[in-house]
């Protein structure tokens, strides 16, 4: 196993996949504002995130950008330690879900605590 030749991997890995997520997502977001990817979409819905409450771009770039690190780092994973194809994507598969459930969760009780402050603050502002 050779380091520089799984970095090297994991980092053309890492472009292309953002890449691809950039022009297919990032950029159909930024131009037309009604556009949300699922991903952000069931993060906002399952912990009833208020999206006037919060910078919904910037939410969309740090979701496109852990999605892209979950995906290189489980290819860069499967692809040193298994040569099966259906071992592989049994794998990828699965631990791709439980990664991306506990990435999500994370980024949703950030910004529903976001949401929440900032529902304080305009409550603030409307109270005096």
């Amino acid at each position: 196993m050779d380091v520089k030749k799984v970095l090297i991997e994991f980092i053309i890995t890492f472009v292309t996949v953002y890449l691809v997520y950039y022009f297919l997502v990032i950029r159909k977001c930024k131009k037309d504002k009604k556009i949300v990817p699922t991903e952000v979409n069931l993060i906002l819905s399952f912990y009833k995130i208020d999206i006037k409450k919060i910078n919904l771009y910037q939410m969309i770039k740090i979701v496109s950008m852990v999605t892209t690190v979950i995906i290189s780092v489980i290819i860069t994973i499967i692809s040193l330690f298994f040569d099966n194809t259906i071992i592989l994507l049994i794998f990828g598969t699965l631990i791709s879900i439980v990664v991306a459930v506990i990435c999500y969760r994370m980024i949703g009780k950030h910004y529903e605590k976001v949401s929440k402050k900032n529902k304080k603050d305009l409550h603030k502002v409307y109270s005096k």
